[in-house]
């Protein structure tokens, strides 16, 4: 057995030569090359059952040059040398020497070997360092009992050993060599919140070799230095030889700098005689880990997840330069800081953090160069730091009160050349420059219509000419319905539009897919929402002259705020585009232009009415009149909705709507972001005698396009008003194929429909592989789901909100929402990751400057300021596993399996639930041990404790291109939802990705709120605990699934994906305490009958047998007086454990009267028991109530009868036991195939099991570095005629660690008939996690004692005692 794949937290980074990232996480060393955008270069195990927590590279070697005396004979001479650098890895108890190989020909980047055994000391490792003596390399070790070694790597053998007087327990070290062994310094941070520093060397006749005999173990070097003043024990430190600096992180949440002077070099003396403490830096929210130092800058990361940039000056005292964010919850564990380039007096270095997500984030920081300095020009540096995150007020000087702003720009990204627009109460428009504060210029003044109210907003085009330029095109609405668009390079010249008779409530722009033109929509009163369609034409040299052309108005459905607040234009689809739109009413509308009125709609003024009128029963329901035109009275005809999600974002509105890639974005101000689509339909042509239109003539579908909402995503705790979503560019360019720009200038709805009907019939993609792949005609894109995080508003601040890493990216303390705003830069396709706020605060324009550091990012740093080299899974522990099947390959296509082959780049496909209330979608590609998350879904309000997935057998049969599931998870609060995921493979990019669609969500307490006569039943217990879940059920349209509950019932749930809902069918309280675990069985007989067998376990350690064959069972009939049966009860019950059993895995194997079901199960008291069920099919019968439902006739076409079994056809035959299987409890049990089974435990192990003729035969085991495993998810497949290649995934909730495991295995024999079983005595344990179960039972006979004590002493010399 092996590790492929390991997810664990990183507890090593180190920088090397300014182009590599060295990172250890458990026993794996890794490394990444900064030089290009690859992503892990090179991988190793190298301290097997050790976590790597230091990696100390070596000076460089030489390749010898008549090994390539060959390759330059033959034209290869221009071609470098290899470069050999050594690398001495320690962590635990161990270290151990690697390779590493740069320069590489043939392609391969790095490489790394090992080049030593490893080397197993004592005492822990907490520190070490490179030293020559003698002309040999030899290493300084720093151990945990404050002592230090003298180590040959090569030979593995210790030269030398000093102790300290003080002989306390170090919680970390940092050993100081300058020149040689002699001159050596320890500085320990002790237990007792203590730094000592002490010279091992100071007296050679004190130190102790190693292997002399008469050495006086009681003479060693004493403490010559005691820093004193932290609160907690210390956790780094980190030395600055140039100034003599010692830094020190404590668990009190401060980190402290001391001036020590010069350590670890020849002289007399340990640095300063009298030390002192310099500065004090608190700013952490937790224990702080790590620290580093530089001439400028203290760098700190701690717990909180935080990684501080301080800024401190010789005069005292310490401020928050930078802080850099990007882990989940759990901390940061590993922290590096380059050295950097210097670069016209600034050096710009790499910042590195692993988190305790599996996470590697990585910033690029500039530091200025220390010099001697005046305290102005220091002052003024510490200014300029602070403005960076302080408000700017920009001093509007035009007359009035602004009202409204917009940003304009010139398409550089340039803050400094960017315009700001602000329209005032007395109808006026002035101009101001974002670098220049106090500098306004008015660019309009309206008449008297436009004072005391307005609305603003501009749209940025190009005027097609001989040198094309950008146009700003400005529209400003009054209360009388007037509206005045003009260029602002003319604002002299604009056009003036008419919006009704009443109010202008709001302005959208929306581009056109031809750059030159856009669309202005206004909502006027009534409900009509008028459009124009305004093209910037060019007039002269350098002028422009607009044209508007009308557009027939949208009516929004009758309701109280009735006003448009978003709008987006999507794909042309016949007889027209269509147009998504959001109001303030919280509905999404869908309106297609083109199509022929059968009636005006203008002004209703009989529905004016202060109540709203609701046009559907409930919020989110669709809402249509299949696209038809209601006669009204006076006005323009007006197109209706095609289809209406009637207050899906609550009563607050719609703040923003976008669409990216064939999928649209909604956001509200009910702190959702709503995930929607348009799906592709074929239009049905219906005319008299099946005729096909004619030229000309123009016919309405029958079924026309509809809103069909994926899922809804919610931001975080408190942060209910949501203003817009923004679109994050990926790491590659799209690969999506726009619009063509002759296309879509074709703008006329009207003609040309024979010609684009025909060509969308004849192009409709009617295959589900080709609508989840994305493959179609032009400019209809994939349809996959994008990275985007959410802007808005929480309390009085302004924030931007990622929701896959569950971080705010932004914090502007604007005062609320009830104003207006603008972000810089205007995202109008995808954001930058980086940006300033401009609003109106108590009259005046302010503005927040953007960071200085993300546009230094050396291009490859992320769009978010970072650059993140691996994302993190779950920020707290991981609780179950799941997974889907196989995508992608080596091959000349894609291939989809859920099984196991031989390729080598195909992508395993899991999800994950964690404590972090978080489901996390993976893509582990076990080849290269590449993790990439496909998505992260945060609908839980509690923890994960179970998941099952469901298959769809059309897209998982190999030579498919797509993995369809339909995925159940359920965890604590009684809490269950449902997702369709759609798995499908990028043929350019060569990865998988992923589309998440919300089916259902359930909640007991909430279901018993709408239940009728409620007060007389018993209200569920709001913290009910879902344990496990089994799929009963999955042969037809709906789903049934069986939930192990902690208020000691079983339920059965039925899922719809059509209705979008959960049905609870069936609930039993047998067990009378917590259900653990819960697993199906299903067999069939000769004839063809088919059993649906359920088992259960729970905390007393027995388990029952339920039959759930009748097809009333699974369809909700239990209570009806036709059905089979009441309320079914177990069949058969038996003891397994003496307390909670975790995991079930059931098998069956035929025999000649029946079958014989083998039930494996693993417990709290660790031991694993084997259970066989000897089962009697019933005799068919002719008459009376076992009668084969009509259904089942159907389904299967067989003319069977349907039976159920009996407590008389159901035997345990025997029962056999591994009392100690675990040294802990056995929370994991998973089958690989029949008679062969993998089990893990707390106690790190994993271990292999076969059936044999005594019982359960142990085959392997294997130490893991998932230290509290709670979760197993185990599948196989052929590999070989004599072999096969096993699979295992562990997830852990104490570590937040995944682990990919791979075992071989041989053919099992059939599993033989086991002894009867003896009775025992069933004993009740509590559930702990306690070794207390090594202490035998009284009850015990001598031959049972024995053997147990037998099991202990060899689980003891596995372990190493």
């Amino acid at each position: 057995m092996e590790t492929v794949v390991l997810i664990a937290p990183i507890t090593a980074l180190e920088f090397f030569l300014e182009d590599y990232l060295l990172k250890g996480e458990g026993p794996i060393l890794t490394v990444f090359s900064l030089r290009s955008r690859t992503r892990a270069s090179a991988s190793i195990a190298v301290l097997q059952h050790y976590r790597i927590h230091g990696v100390r590279p070596k000076y460089k070697h030489k390749q010898p040059q008549q090994n390539h005396e060959a390759e330059k004979e033959e034209g290869g001479s221009s071609a470098t040398e290899p470069d050999l650098y050594d690398l001495a890895v320690f962590g635990g108890k161990g270290v151990r020497l690697v390779r590493l190989i740069t320069q590489l020909h043939g392609g391969e980047p790095v490489r790394l070997e090992a080049h030593g055994p490893l080397i197993e000391l004592r005492d822990w490792i907490l520190d070490l360092c490179w030293l020559t003596q003698d002309g040999r390399a030899l290493l300084g070790v720093a151990l945990a009992h404050n002592s230090v070694l003298l180590l040959d790597p090569h030979e593995g053998i210790p030269l030398a050993r000093c102790g300290c007087l003080d002989g306390c327990l170090l919680y970390s070290a940092l050993l100081l060599v300058e020149q040689s062994w002699n001159d050596s310094v320890l500085v320990g941070g002790t237990v007792f919140n203590q730094l000592v520093l002490w010279r091992p060397n100071r007296r050679a006749e004190e130190a102790v070799v190693v292997g002399e005999e008469g050495g006086d173990p009681e003479r060693k070097a004493p403490v010559e230095r005691r820093l004193l003043g932290h609160g907690g024990v210390i956790f780094s430190i980190c030395y600055l030889r140039a100034k003599g600096w010692l830094a020190s992180a404590s668990d009190d949440r401060s980190v402290r700098v001391w001036g020590v002077g010069a350590l670890g070099g020849p002289g007399p003396t340990c640095g300063d005689p009298d030390p002192t403490c310099l500065v004090v830096l608190y700013g952490h929210q937790a224990r702080v880990f790590s620290v580093h130092l530089s001439p400028g800058k203290v760098y700190s990361a701690g717990e909180d997840g935080c990684c501080l940039v301080w800024d401190w000056s010789r005069g005292g005292g310490g401020k928050v330069a930078q802080t850099l964010k990007g882990h989940r919850a759990g901390g940061i564990r590993a922290l590096a800081v380059s050295q950097g380039r210097e670069e016209d007096g600034t050096r710009a270095r790499w910042v590195a953090t692993g988190g305790a997500d599996g996470g590697v984030r990585l910033w690029r920081v500039e530091e200025t160069k220390v010099e001697e300095e005046d305290d102005e020009e220091e002052e003024k540096e510490e200014v300029g730091m602070a403005a960076t995150a302080a408000l700017t007020d920009l001093k509007f000087s035009g007359r009035g009160t602004p009202k409204g702003v917009c940003v304009v720009e010139d398409g550089t990204a340039n803050w400094a050349r960017s315009k700001i627009l602000a329209c005032t109460d007395q109808g006026a428009v002035y101009q101001g420059c974002c670098a220049a504060a106090g500098q306004w210029d008015l660019l309009w003044q309206g008449d008297r219509a436009y004072q005391s109210y307005c609305v603003m907003e501009v749209l940025t085009v190009t005027v097609k000419g001989t040198t094309p330029r950008k146009a700003h095109l400005c529209a400003v609405g009054n209360l009388s319905g007037g509206i005045h668009v003009f260029d602002m390079s003319r604002p002299q010249c604009g056009l003036s539009l008419r919006g009704g008779d009443g109010k202008i409530h709001s302005l959208v722009w929306v581009e056109g897919h031809a750059p030159h033109a856009g669309y202005l929509l206004a909502s006027g009163s009534h409900g009509l929402v008028h459009r124009w369609r305004v093209e910037a034409r060019p007039d002269g040299d350098s002028g422009s002259v607009l044209i508007a052309e009308p557009r027939p108005p949208f009516a929004l459905p009758p309701c109280a705020k009735r006003w448009l607040t978003s709008a987006v234009r999507l794909r042309k689809s016949p007889p027209g585009a269509l147009w998504v739109c959001g109001d303030r009413r919280g509905s999404l509308l869908l309106f297609q232009e083109g199509s022929r009125p059968r009636g005006g709609v203008g002004v209703d003024e009989e529905r004016e009415d202060p109540e709203e009128t609701n046009c559907c029963d409930e919020e989110g329901k669709e809402w249509s009149d299949g696209g038809g035109k209601k006669p009204a009275g006076k006005g323009d005809p007006a197109l209706q909705p095609l289809s209406c999600l009637f207050g899906v974002h609550g009563k607050q509105g719609v703040t923003s709507v976008c669409e990216h890639r064939g999928l649209l974005y909604s956001a509200g101000r009910d702190g959702c972001v709503r995930v929607f689509r348009v799906p592709p339909a074929t239009p049905q042509w219906v005319l008299p005698g099946d005729r096909r239109p004619s030229a000309g003539e123009i016919v309405e579908p029958d079924g026309g396009p509809q809103l069909e909402v994926l899922r809804v995503q919610r931001a975080c705790k408190g942060m209910e008003w949501l203003e817009r979503v923004l679109i994050l560019a990926p790491p590659e360019h799209s690969t999506a194929e726009p619009l063509g720009d002759e296309e879509e200038e074709e703008e006329e709805e009207g003609g040309g429909v024979e010609k684009e009907g025909w060509r969308h019939e004849q192009a409709a993609e009617t295959k589900a592989e080709q609508e989840l792949t994305g493959r179609g005609k032009k400019g209809w894109h994939d349809g996959r789901e994008c990275r985007f995080v959410v802007a808005g508003f929480q309390a009085v601040n302004f924030v931007v909100w990622d929701p896959v890493r569950q971080e705010r990216l932004l914090t502007v303390p604007c005062g609320g929402g009830h104003r207006s705003w603008v972000l810089w830069p205007p995202c109008k396709s995808l954001w930058p990751g980086y940006g300033a706020l401009v609003f109106i605060k108590h009259g005046a324009v302010v503005a927040t400057q953007p960071p200085r550091e993300a546009s230094t990012s050396a291009g490859v740093a992320g769009k978010t300021g970072a650059c993140g080299l691996r994302e993190g899974v779950h920020g707290k522990g991981i609780g179950c596993v799941c997974r889907l099947g196989r995508v992608g390959g080596t091959g000349d296509g894609s291939q989809t399996t859920q099984g196991m082959g031989s390729d080598e780049g195909h992508w395993e496909v899991l999800v994950t639930g964690g404590e972090d209330t978080s489901l996390t979608v993976l893509a582990v590609q076990p080849s290269s041990g590449t993790v990439q998350v496909l998505s992260v879904i945060t609908d839980h309000i509690s923890n994960i404790r179970t998941l099952v997935a469901v298959m769809d057998p059309a897209c998982a049969r190999p030579g498919k291109h797509s993995l369809s599931a339909l995925l159940v998870s359920a965890g604590g609060r009684a809490q269950m939802q449902c997702y369709r995921l759609l798995i499908g493979w990028d043929e350019k990019r060569r990865e998988p990705y992923c589309q998440v669609i919300q089916v259902a969500s359930h909640r007991l307490d909430e279901q018993w709120e709408k239940r009728r006569n409620r007060h007389k039943t018993v209200k569920a217990d709001p913290e009910t605990r879902y344990m496990s879940i089994a799929v009963v059920n999955s042969d037809t349209a709906t789903a049934v699934v069986a939930l192990a509950c902690s208020d000691g019932a079983i339920r059965l749930f039925s899922i719809s994906e059509v209705k979008g809902q959960f049905d609870l069918l069936w609930e039993s309280f047998y067990h009378q305490r917590c259900v653990l675990s819960v697993a199906p069985c299903f067999l069939a007989d000769a004839t063809g009958n088919r059993y649906r067998l359920l088992l259960s376990a729970a905390t007393d350690g027995r388990i029952a047998l339920w039959d759930f064959t009748p097809t009333s069972l699974l369809a909700g009939n239990l209570n009806s007086k036709s059905g089979t049966s009441a309320r079914p009860s177990p069949c058969l019950t038996f003891p397994a454990h003496q307390s909670g059993v975790n995991s079930l895995a059931v098998w069956q194997e035929r025999t000649e009267d029946g079958c014989l079901v083998t039930v494996a199960s693993g417990g709290d008291d660790g031991q694993l028991t084997l259970s066989v069920v000897q089962v009697r099919y019933p005799e068919v019968q002719t008459g009376g109530g076992r009668v084969l439902s009509q259904e089942h006739h159907h389904h299967h076409h067989h003319h069977h009868q349907q039976l159920l079994l009996s407590q008389a056809d159901l035997t345990l035959l025997s029962q056999s036991r591994v009392s100690l299987a675990h040294s802990a409890p056995v929370t994991a049990l998973s089958l690989l195939c029949p008679g062969f089974l993998v089990s893990t435990s707390p106690d790190q192990r994993v271990r292999l099991w076969r059936v044999c003729s005594t019982g359960l035969r142990p085959t392997g085991a294997l130490y893991s570095h998932v230290a509290d495993a709670a979760g197993l998810a185990a599948w196989g497949g052929e590999r070989g005629p004599g072999e096969g290649d096993e699979g295992w995934v562990k997830a852990d909730p104490g570590r937040r660690e995944a682990r990919e495991l791979r075992a071989r295995r041989r053919p099992v024999p059939r599993m033989p008939r086991l002894p009867p079983l003896r009775p025992i005595t069933s004993l009740s344990f509590t559930r702990s996690f306690t070794f207390s179960f090594f202490e035998l039972p009284v009850h015990q006979t001598a031959s049972c004692r024995a053997e147990r004590v037998r099991h202990v002493m060899l689980l003891l010399r596995q372990m190493q005692y």
